[in-house]
């Protein structure tokens, strides 16, 4: 398997030897690239978890990405990081795993693409070959579709901290969502000037206020508190 140190140097290791490694905070090995006649986008999403920025090399990597960012279970992800090759019957390929990310809880997570039709059976063995050696739980990409991918984009576009409301105006802002409100509106009768309707909205991202997730979110969709942060987990 190669990926790198914590020193910044490509390493070659059997994944055994990757049990309680933190991948999901090493570099990635490379960075992608544009040239002439790509298909798809290079891009980098900012995660607001942990503050790093995320190399995608597309737009449907990058949904992912922000699902990610948004899921409140996980602490703390990054892309591109560690690959396994393999050899099977005069085959020979390498899988990279979309994403390693790291719960709240501890648990490791390699993220994985579809299989290609070709290599489908060997690229599943080698991963979880790999997994049960390295302590990885596997789970497949889950990008978010339709209705929902379009308001994440929306309230993504406040998840920043400078969209963060200070405590007095975070307790005001859900004491006028207990009840639902339109988000627009509701933010505009709160009290707090031209700064309200962003800080609703970063309430949004972070789950403390919450809408119906499968229908569109627009400026007069109902918004109300959430008893809890769990709110921010949606359907995918």
């Amino acid at each position: 398997m190669r990926y790198r140190s914590a020193a910044g140097r490509e390493t070659v290791q059997e994944p055994d030897m990757l049990r309680g490694v933190a991948l999901e905070e090493r570099s990635p090995l490379t960075e992608p690239r544009a040239y002439r006649g790509r298909i798809s986008i290079v891009t980098a999403w900012f995660c607001a978890t942990n503050g790093r920025r995320v190399w995608c090399n597309s737009a449907i990597q990058m949904d992912a990405a922000m699902l990610l960012d948004f899921d409140p279970d996980i602490e703390c992800f990054q892309s591109g990081v560690a690959e396994l090759r393999w050899e099977e019957g005069g085959r020979s390929g390498a899988v990279r795993p979309a994403f390693f990310a790291r719960t709240r809880g501890g648990q490791r997570l390699a993220i994985v693409h579809p299989p290609t039709a070709r290599t489908a059976v060997a690229e599943e063995q080698v991963v979880r070959e790999a997994a049960k050696a390295a302590g990885w739980h596997i789970r497949p990409l889950q990008v978010p579709q339709g209705v929902l991918r379009s308001s994440l984009r929306c309230v993504a576009h406040f998840r920043a901290a400078e969209f963060a409301p200070d405590s007095d105006a975070r307790k005001a802002l859900l004491k006028k969502f207990a009840t639902p409100q339109p988000l627009q509106a509701g933010a505009a009768a709160s009290g707090l000037g031209l700064q309200a309707t962003g800080h609703a909205w970063h309430l949004l991202w972070m789950g403390e206020l919450t809408c119906d997730w499968t229908k569109p979110l627009l400026p007069t969709s109902l918004v109300w508190a959430s008893s809890t942060k769990s709110a921010r987990q949606v359907d995918r």
